[in-house]
């Protein structure tokens, strides 16, 4: 059988032109940029611009200055280093099992889950979806909790800035697969005056991003978005395998944010503020008018794959609100035969393995396990599922699943 292209896993949301003008902003770096910034997301004053949204998170628990042993209840499915954030401050996360059709746990959960030491809820928003956290809020609230909405994935135009109105911190995310990216920063809403102006306060005394670093991830992207092209990137994927890696390793490498092996290394990665060429090319980006478009698109080719599958599979999150499918992940008996299958119809199917990771019970409260959540974690496959990728192959590779699952 004769090879097919192979159509990314991932779309980079930004042309070559948008990386171009980063370009030029490293070159000639405004002055100003992240007061810009902040002021365009929100003229009340409430945003913080940050590097990451974990570089938020570590300054907002470093201005709470909880006791230690304090407990941070989390949505059970969240990305790995969140937790060791956490654990950095000598804190105890307490994961909160979720259920596939809305990806986030339910308010008994929650309010079981609460505890004499509980001080702070963290619900994450998945793969571009929103989860209605009005009632989870509520028993947090009555423990008097503070409530963060972490909307790091979600990003689909301004609007969505605001967060729910029932969160004390909104977290949003521009990092390098993210809708609208400008390859990294993070926006992060804070409504109390006094906890922002204390995060405000620390993030000033650290150091800033270098320029230099960032131009350089910059050209790196520039030089990879040729691979965009399917024919490409099954290019990529052979010469990655005539030298022993996977393609899926090799872009997973070039995406991660932070490579850091210990406690400390991470919380000195995530202390930089964002260099005021990413600032403004954050700035710049949220600005565009595409995003809104780009976004009703890729709703559309989601909801279309959610048809076709017709049922074969389980859609995680398939009943939350907002769906724009920023991720097109599902469940499935046989992951990696799937993966593999997909991969030589020339579909880059991926494993979610180090995309998101199921927050282990702490030695502090062992009876708090995230059963669902850790049981299904080896299950999960995304699928490429964008506007980009045309319609009679996605439909093609709805029923390659259906026959491999049904």
């Amino acid at each position: 059988m004769s090879l097919r292209a192979l159509f990314p896993r991932h779309r980079i949301d930004a042309e070559p032109a948008d990386l171009g003008r980063a370009l030029a902003a490293c070159a000639l770096p405004p002055r100003g940029a992240a007061g810009a910034l902040e002021a365009w997301a929100s003229p009340d004053g409430e945003v913080l611009a940050t590097l990451s949204v974990r570089s938020g998170f570590d300054a907002l628990l470093t201005a709470l200055a909880l006791p230690a042993g304090s407990e941070v209840l989390m949505s059970a499915w969240t990305i790995p280093d969140m937790a060791r954030v956490v654990r950095a401050h000598g804190l105890v996360p307490v994961p909160l099992d979720c259920d596939a059709a809305t990806l986030a746990p339910t308010a008994e959960t929650v309010a079981r889950a609460i505890g004499p030491r509980s001080r702070v809820l963290v619900i994450a928003q998945l793969f571009g979806a929103r989860a209605p956290i009005e009632a989870l809020a509520e028993p947090a609230r009555r423990a008097g909790m503070l409530v963060v909405d972490d909307d790091a994935q979600g990003y689909s135009g301004p609007a969505r800035l605001a967060g729910s109105a029932c969160a004390d911190v909104v977290f949003h995310s521009f990092g390098t697969l993210k809708t609208a990216t400008a390859l990294g920063g993070g926006l992060v809403r804070v409504r109390d005056r006094g906890v922002r102006a204390r995060m405000r306060a620390l993030m000033e005394r650290w150091p800033e991003q270098a320029t230099e670093r960032y131009a350089r991830k910059v050209a790196t992207f520039m030089a990879l978005a040729a691979t965009r092209d399917p024919w490409r990137y099954r290019a990529l994927e052979r010469v990655a395998a005539g030298v022993g890696r996977d393609v899926d390793a090799v872009v997973t490498a070039l995406t991660r944010g932070f490579a850091a092996d210990t406690p400390e290394a991470l919380l000195r990665a995530l202390r930089q503020r964002p260099c005021e060429a990413l600032c403004a090319t954050l700035r710049r980006r949220l600005e565009a008018s595409t995003t809104g478009e780009r976004v009703a698109r890729r709703r559309e080719a989601g909801e279309r794959m959610l048809t076709r599958l017709g049922g074969a599979v389980t859609v995680l999150g398939d009943a939350m609100e907002e769906r724009t499918h920023w991720l097109f992940a599902v469940l499935v008996r046989e992951p990696d035969r799937l993966v593999q299958t997909l991969r030589r119809e020339g579909y880059d199917a991926a494993r979610g393995t180090s995309t998101i990771a199921a927050v282990s019970a702490a030695p502090e409260r062992p009876e708090q396990r995230a059963g669902w959540c850790e049981s299904w974690r080896s299950a999960v496959v995304f699928l490429p599922v964008y506007p980009e990728v045309p319609e009679g192959e996605r439909d093609r590779m709805a029923e390659l699943v259906r026959a491999m699952e049904g």
